[in-house]
């Protein structure tokens, strides 16, 4: 259950950031622009989505060589 909830919080945080960077560079408005900001945004959304979805396993590997 906690890990079904942290991996759909992870998707959660990774849609908001690549909607950030798509409404960063203005590609909603028809262009594509490069603003450093946006970049920023999609690379911390990676970064954090990825994190989420690798301590959840981590932990739930740590979790099983205890119980052994």
């Amino acid at each position: 259950m906690k890990k079904t909830i942290v991996r759909m919080l992870g998707l959660i945080v990774f849609g908001i950031c690549v909607y950030a960077f798509l409404l960063g560079n203005g590609v909603f408005k028809g262009k594509f622009d490069t603003d450093p900001i946006a970049w920023y945004f999609l690379a911390k959304g990676i970064f954090c989505s990825a994190s989420l979805f690798l301590s959840v396993d981590i932990l739930e590997a740590i979790k099983r060589l205890k119980d052994k």
